[in-house]
């Protein structure tokens, strides 16, 4: 009988202790309120039309809205300035999308910032879009990068190239160029924004666009611009005919839009799991899958140290090159 009760005992507390486990964790609320989704730039560019695209989907496995917002200015500054002071407790309901290698922008000695990688809570890379360079259909003076190259080396300072901002991948791709091949001098135009770029180089106003594949492959497809060159170790399997930098020159010019979600700085394990897993399922959704395929966008997923050997990297790909030194 004493046998009996000592073993009826231990089975109260033991499920005690798991009614008390499972109340715990029924207790634990999360999300509770909308996201915010913070987009570092001015809306229609690649990251806000990705983001959008990816909101409902993340929404759906959160369980509740996830609003996208655009903060712009400061090449992305202006927000990830931000994100990095997040409280963990009144801004724990806000991610925020920081491009590589935009954010690297911080090495450049002239912008005097403080802040590292560090000090943002990467979550999980998201997707990564290579650079190309690009040229307006039937040019006569090059329609393929050798010529490019070649017009450039003999009429040094005359070609204009619409980039992003300074520290973007699309002016990190013609600060290699400028580096490493001989007599490469060209003016730069620097527009906020796709549409921009686009619209400059149709017009005449530049001479070469540097984009995403993703946002230019309907330019190419209407017949609007020529692709020269890929900056990436490999083709696009987006633009299979197209070189890479390399192939033409020897040189493994590689730049890209790499898109990564953040969260803020000491959120709890908890909610970071939380928030981590729902972007894992979203990114796994057949018909989101399918969308960025049609978006000419190559989903990546990563976290952990697979996440943080990506970004550093990004980060020596950036230390190489010194953009700076070339705006001096």
């Amino acid at each position: 009988m004493k046998k009996i009760k000592r073993l009826f005992s231990v089975l109260t507390v033991a499920s005690a202790m798991v009614l008390s486990t499972v109340g715990i964790n029924v207790a634990f609320a999360y999300p509770t309120e909308p996201i915010q989704l913070v987009v570092p730039f001015k809306p229609g560019g690649g990251a806000d039309r990705t983001f959008r695209l990816f909101a409902p989907y993340l929404s759906d496995e959160l369980g509740v809205p996830v609003n996208v917002v655009n903060i712009a200015g400061g090449g992305g500054w202006v927000a990830w300035a931000q994100a990095v002071k997040w409280d963990a407790d009144k801004d724990d309901h806000k991610l925020q999308v920081v491009n590589l290698p935009h954010v690297l922008s911080m090495l450049d000695p002239r912008m005097k910032r403080t802040e590292t990688l560090e000090d943002f809570n990467f979550l999980a890379w998201h997707s990564l879009d290579p650079c190309i360079w690009a040229v307006r259909e039937g040019d006569e003076r090059f329609q393929s990068l050798a010529e490019f190259l070649d017009y450039v080396e003999k009429n040094p300072n005359e070609i204009i190239i619409s980039s992003t901002a300074v520290g973007s991948d699309d002016h990190m791709g013609i600060a290699f160029a400028e580096k490493n091949i001989p007599n490469f001098k060209v003016r730069k135009i620097y527009a906020n924004g796709d549409s921009k770029k686009i619209q400059e180089v149709l017009a005449g106003t530049s001479d070469a666009v540097a984009g995403n594949v993703g946002y230019y492959v309907p330019q190419f497809m209407e017949g609007k611009l020529r692709p020269i060159a890929v900056l990436s170790a490999e083709r696009s399997p987006n633009l299979p005919s197209v070189p890479t930098f390399a192939e033409v020159t020897g040189l493994m010019n590689i730049s890209y839009a790499g898109r990564t979600l953040a969260t803020a700085p000491g959120l709890s394990e908890e909610k970071r799991t939380i928030l981590l897993d729902a972007i894992k399922r979203a990114l796994a959704n057949p018909e989101y899958v399918m969308k960025e395929m049609n978006n000419k966008n190559p989903l990546m997923f990563k976290e952990g140290d697979e996440l943080w050997a990506t970004l550093n990297s990004s980060k020596a790909m950036v230390e190489k090159v010194k953009f700076w030194e070339m705006e001096e």
